[in-house]
């Protein structure tokens, strides 16, 4: 099926084509104007005949061809039908009314634009119905008139038979370019010329045309361990369920892989994130996505880059979510309203936390995913605007430290993970581990130490059981007010974890300084260990300095079973990615350590506590108060 400005094109010159010939037919052939021709001898024809009504319908058919091409861009396939019918009967008419049996003969011919037209736009059915509408219409027009051979009428209708055998199947072989094979939907090449077109249409008509990328969560697991066969099978599954659901002017396309693309014209940003927020949310297809609006002097290239741009940060803070593109964040233009928007979140209690478990690994070679138990959480923010929607921790984050809000962040989230935690039943007993971030900034501040013992001491929580993470920036860095807040909170006995070990230059002497419990090896250590030998001697070499200074090894970012396998095999300890657990409100952890056996993993002494490895983060969402969550590997980015 064509796009609504290929249909609007193509019927503007169907009924063009018919206005010539119906003029020509009028002022060019004998007995045409000014003379009537008496050759026709039914009444149908006698009543018809005449210049005059030639040329009232090639008027009429000129009309309707500027309005159809002026307004190509709305016209549905609906409308296409109804005028593609219209123009049929029009022809039929003309034909009647033809001044002699050669004119009703060429005015006949033109039903071959008909029958071009109904192929190239329209899908096999429909198509073959306006087939059969056009074939009566001619037998039926022509056997009203009285001085056309029946040979001829065959002749007209053995060529309108051929002409929609041929170019019909020259017109699927041509939307067979533009169409995925699997699934049926629009391919890249059918989705950039579609995005084309409605970037044109909303340009001159003043509309917003929103742009989204889904990516589907764990699809790598399920070609990994069920076979590409199921995959493929999930893949058309997925691509019915999201075409059903979504509105019939939304355009749903195939990108390759996983991906898929969405056009979504006339609607906002925040009307986009919602509604791909819905197929998101689906358990049985789980999925991430991104949306961004096409600015007034932007390319298609580069919202489709916004929009994937998004689709990452969606992927790298969290999954199972759609957030939109940085330049339409509300206040994105304005930070000061953000930053508002913000303090007014924190005052009122519109920030809320969820945690992601971490696991330790079992000893049993081959384990499955639910027989590695629960150790730890990791405490993740999230913002959810009232209005915008999901606004990710890369956005906030760095704002809270630009604007001085970076300390009322980190103890909010500090002081509400504790008192949720503290509040669950048998937590603290079964020795689960609670980790939050620490921004390099909160750091600076010699109040620091003190709102850590206030949250422990206000909540009940235990200073062993907390872990602090901060990436290896912060070790490295020469500051002395920041490694003295780091030995103050150890004083206390809570643990502490260095982020993205791996990544920076540090000296291996300041995890002694520091007492580091834990090392959190970088996520792009992780995402190829199982494909690249060089990598998984790297991680093996990791976990062996690991286990010679008593420190625990956590991997995050595990998204496959086989993941998770080569790195048990190579001595790492804990576990975390989305193949183990997502990221989950306090409720769902409450009724997860009702029905889990919990693993404690580290010595019982202060400074231990297992660390969190966040994956796929920008510099200042490692800095923040809070990680941005567990992120897609190399391989999806």
């Amino acid at each position: 099926m064509a796009t609504p400005h290929a249909v609007g094109a193509s019927l503007g010159v169907l009924y063009l084509a018919a206005a010539l010939a119906l003029a020509a037919q009028a002022l060019g052939v004998p007995g045409g104007f000014p003379f009537v021709s008496e050759v026709a001898s039914s009444d149908m024809a006698r009543s018809l005949q005449g210049p005059v009504t030639l040329l009232s319908l090639s008027a009429a058919a000129v009309v309707v061809s500027a309005v159809v091409t002026l307004r190509r861009e709305a016209v549905t396939h609906r409308w296409a039908h109804l005028l593609t019918a219209v123009a049929t009967c029009l022809i039929g008419v003309a034909v009647v009314a033809a001044p002699d049996d050669g004119a009703a003969v060429a005015l006949a011919a033109v039903y071959g634009f008909v029958v071009i037209e109904s192929a190239v736009v329209f899908a096999p059915g429909p198509a073959t119905l306006q087939f059969l509408l056009c074939g009566s219409a001619a037998v039926i027009s022509l056997s009203c008139r009285d001085d056309v051979d029946p040979g001829e009428m065959v002749a007209v209708v053995v060529v309108l038979v051929a002409t929609a055998a041929v170019v019909g199947v020259l017109a699927r072989h041509a939307s067979d370019a533009r169409v995925d094979e699997l699934t049926g939907l629009p391919n890249r090449r059918g989705l950039d010329q579609m995005l084309e077109a409605a970037a044109t249409a909303a340009g001159r008509g003043g509309t917003v045309l929103t742009v989204g990328l889904l990516d589907l969560d764990g699809f790598g697991a399920v070609n990994d361990g069920l076979g590409h066969e199921a995959g493929d099978r999930l893949l058309r599954e997925t691509a019915a369920a999201w075409r059903e659901a979504l509105p019939a002017d939304v355009v749903l396309a195939r990108m390759g892989g996983d991906e898929f693309a969405v056009l979504l014209p006339d609607r906002s940003p925040a009307a986009a994130a919602a509604l791909l927020d819905a197929l998101c949310a689906d358990p049985h297809r789980p999925a991430s996505a991104g949306v961004a609006a096409k600015g007034p002097t932007e390319s298609t290239a580069d919202v489709v880059r916004r929009a994937d741009a998004a689709l990452y940060r969606a992927k790298s803070t969290g999954r199972g979510r759609c957030l939109q593109a940085d330049h339409d964040l509300p206040g994105a233009g304005d930070s000061a309203a953000l930053t508002r928007e913000l303090t007014e979140a924190l005052r009122s209690g519109g920030l809320h936390l969820v945690y992601q478990p971490l696991r330790a690994t079992p000893s049993t070679p081959g384990f499955a995913a639910e027989e590695a138990l629960l150790a730890g959480v990791e405490t993740l923010v999230r913002w959810t605007h009232p209005v915008h929607g999901p606004v990710g921790p890369d956005v906030f984050v760095p704002l809270a430290e630009r604007e001085g809000l970076v300390a009322q962040l980190g103890a909010f989230v500090l002081r509400r993970a504790c008192h949720e935690m503290a509040a669950l039943p048998d937590a603290a007993a079964r020795r689960v581990r609670l980790s939050v971030n620490v921004s390099g900034l909160e750091l600076l501040d010699p109040a620091y130490p003190g709102r850590v013992a206030d949250a422990l001491r206000d909540s009940g929580w235990p200073a062993d059981l907390l872990v602090l993470e901060v990436t290896e920036s912060v070790v490295e860095a020469d500051s002395r007010a920041a490694l003295a807040a780091l030995r103050a909170v150890a004083d206390l006995g809570v643990a502490l974890a260095v982020d993205d070990f791996g990544t920076g230059f540090s000296a291996l002497s300041r995890l002694d300084d520091i007492g580091a419990g834990y090392l959190k090896l970088d996520s792009t250590l992780i995402a190829t260990v199982h494909t690249s030998p060089r990598r998984a001697r790297l991680v093996r070499a990791a976990a062996a300095l690991a286990r010679s200074l008593d420190i625990t090894l956590v991997a995050e970012g595990v998204e496959t079973l086989e993941q998770a396998h080569v790195l048990a095999s190579m001595g790492c300890p804990v576990l975390q990615g989305f193949h183990l657990g997502r990221p989950e409100p306090v409720e769902a952890l409450a009724r997860r350590l009702a029905t889990e056996t919990t693993h404690p993993v580290g010595r019982a002494l202060p400074l231990q506590a297992p660390a969190v490895v966040r994956q796929g983060r920008g510099d200042h969402d490692r800095a923040g108060a809070v990680a941005a969550d567990a992120g897609r590997p190399t391989a999806d980015a």
